[in-house]
């Protein structure tokens, strides 16, 4: 379990790390805003769990 999170964690920072760089703007639109709730463990696990049912 404790390299699942350190892992997570990592993955996390790199996720932010792209995010703050610009890496996903260009693909989308302009009207879309630019700020954003930091990226956090209880963030990502919402967004799992709407892509869950989502998919179901």
């Amino acid at each position: 379990m404790g390299e699942r999170a350190a892992g997570t964690a990592d993955s996390t920072a790199e996720l932010e790390a792209t995010i703050h760089g610009g890496g996903f703007w260009r693909l989308v639109p302009e009207r879309v805003p630019r700020m954003y709730d930091p990226v956090t463990e209880e963030l990502l696990e919402r967004v799992l769990d709407g892509l869950r049912r989502v998919a179901e």
